[in-house]
């Protein structure tokens, strides 16, 4: 089992260009923040899930590209994630089969934490 956290502060995430959203968030996440005024919760939100799970991971993550780390939600809510490329191989060699994650945005902070087992 292992468990990553991380919190950012969402001020930075206002004013955030459209290279860094290209680089970090995938089109169907891209496509869920679009239902909301307020993004830059959301958009910390899941930054801070994608970080949290690199964490747990505890892997040498240079080169990974936080896309290939998905936040999405269940129908009941429930934030989830799905891996791609290199971090879904990655995923696979630690042998953990399950990925737990839960997020928290205020207006100033956001904080997620992710259980693998």
């Amino acid at each position: 089992m292992k468990i990553g956290v991380d919190v950012v502060e969402v001020e930075r995430f206002y004013e955030i260009g459209d290279n860094f959203i290209k680089r970090v968030y995938t089109e169907e996440e891209k496509k869920y923040l679009q239902k909301f005024n307020n993004q830059a919760e959301r958009l910390a939100g899941f930054f801070c899930a994608k970080e949290a799970f690199l964490k747990a991971l505890d892997k040498n993550i240079d080169g990974v590209s936080l896309s290939e780390i998905e936040v999405s939600h269940e129908e009941n809510g429930q934030p989830k994630i799905k891996l791609y490329g290199e971090v879904k191989k990655m995923f696979k060699e630690i042998n953990e089969k399950e990925i737990l994650v839960s997020i928290s945005h205020s207006q100033k902070t956001a904080v997620a934490m992710v259980l693998l087992k």
